[in-house]
């Protein structure tokens, strides 16, 4: 009675369900030592009464010695567990195979429990390395690789739907693929991703969206993106009514770098050396949205007074009248995007570029190709799509590949961001 109960004990500490496995009332539990770990080993035996060989059926098979295997567990209390099991073994006197007895806490050939495979594939879900995984559950990465891909069936995206909106963006790959840069894609609506492309070149993109059946293809109505005029050639072949919708974030953002490569050349050119280390210290205010600017005086060691964040803006411009007037340019645009209007928008761009102000030659590029996009541009105001979606899902794909110092393979690379962003389950 009392070995049925230390052995029921085990088998429930180990979570083991399988009643052709128990334990010696004693030495069931030994500590050893292995690369300064601490391993508690777990002696038991698995025992099944054979009626018939497996292999042929013969009633003629008698037992033939024994084996040990050694099955790793979910660490326990700062130990590694282990269980080593004594399995009987057979023979048959008529087809002369040996054979043991299964277990359903372990898969044949295998010295990983399936508890621990899938504690394993759980944490596959976290932004964790594979050498972190292994090292934390006394496995070689080699055995973590294996569970993913074990666990983890193979992602295979439906070539007969497409999403109405998608938003599309390109992320540095890793370094054996062909291209620089890999291509995502995901659903606008839902939030995911939908797939993930190796090469963002344009032949790879117009092969890969062909396999999707036409009225897949039509279904898309709106495409939101950068600037990338390959991505727009794509569309247009590819997508029959979809919309191009270029992304807000990028319009702001070609503006702002503009105005701040101009601030750094007038900066740069002029002698007065306070002013130039004014221009330097405080290039974050310019760059804010002039009516958003506190007015509250605050005491400034640069200037050696009180004065508001508006203040040192208002200084700046006057001290710089070529700054002003770029900066008059980048706050309106700014203003006609925060508005959501785009009449005003249009009227900006033409306004300033047939303008004799003194505009930068940024700022000019920046405003040109505004012009050459405003087709583009219009869908934006009207449809308010942001690709600030797949820009996240872009720093999780960064996020991922820094936390493993790297990825050799593409596959297995799109297959761990696919695990993080919840678009492959664990199969069953």
């Amino acid at each position: 009675m009392i070995s049925l109960s230390l052995s029921n004990l085990i088998k429930s500490i180990l979570n083991i369900q399988d009643d052709n496995i128990s334990f010696p009332e004693e030495e069931f539990c030994q500590i050893t030592k292995k690369d300064n770990n601490l391993i508690k080993v777990f002696k038991g035996f698995l025992n099944s009464n054979y009626y018939t060989c497996p292999h042929c059926n013969s009633k003629n098979i008698v037992k033939n010695a024994s084996r040990h295997r050694k099955i790793k567990y979910i660490p326990f209390q700062n130990y590694n567990l282990e269980l080593e099991l004594t399995v009987q073994r057979y023979i048959c006197k008529d087809c002369k195979k040996t054979f043991s007895p299964s277990t359903n806490i372990v898969s044949d050939n295998s010295n990983i429990s399936n508890n621990l495979k899938y504690t394993v594939a759980l944490e596959l879900q976290n932004n964790i390395s594979l050498s972190s995984i292994a090292k934390r559950y006394n496995i070689s990465i080699a055995s973590v690789q294996r569970i993913m891909d074990s666990c983890y069936p193979n992602f295979k995206v439906n070539k007969e739907h497409l999403p109405e909106t998608i938003c599309i963006d390109e992320f540095k790959s890793v370094k054996n693929i062909d291209g620089a840069m890999s291509f995502v894609f995901a659903n606008y609506q839902s939030k995911n991703i939908i797939d993930i492309v190796e090469d963002r070149r344009l032949h790879s993109l117009t092969e890969y969206f062909s396999r999707f059946s036409l009225e897949a293809r039509s279904h898309v109505k709106y495409i939101c993106m950068d600037m990338y005029t390959p991505y727009i050639s794509l569309v247009k072949s590819i997508f029959p009514n979809a919309k191009i919708v270029v992304d807000k974030f990028h319009i702001v953002n070609l503006v702002i770098r503009a105005f701040n490569q101009t601030r750094i050349s007038i900066m740069n050119s002029i002698q007065d050396e306070s002013l130039k280390r004014k221009l330097k210290l405080f290039w974050k205010l310019l760059l804010k949205y002039y009516p958003d600017l506190c007015q509250v005086n605050y005491y400034c060691q640069s200037f050696r007074r009180k004065l508001s964040r508006k203040d040192k803006v208002d200084y700046l411009l006057e001290k710089c009248p070529e700054l002003e007037v770029n900066f008059n340019i980048y706050q309106d645009i700014i203003q006609a995007i925060r508005h959501n209007n785009f009449k005003r928008f249009e009227d900006i761009v033409k306004k300033y570029l047939s303008s004799k102000e003194k505009i930068s030659k940024k700022m000019m590029i920046a405003l040109k190709t505004l012009k050459k996009y405003m087709k583009y541009i219009e869908n934006m105001f009207e449809s308010n799509i942001t690709n600030g979606l797949i820009e996240g899902l872009n720093n999780k794909i960064k996020s991922i590949k820094r936390t493993a110092f790297g990825y050799s393979n593409f596959s297995n690379f799109k297959k761990r961001v696919l695990i993080q962003a919840g678009i492959i389950s664990i199969s069953a």
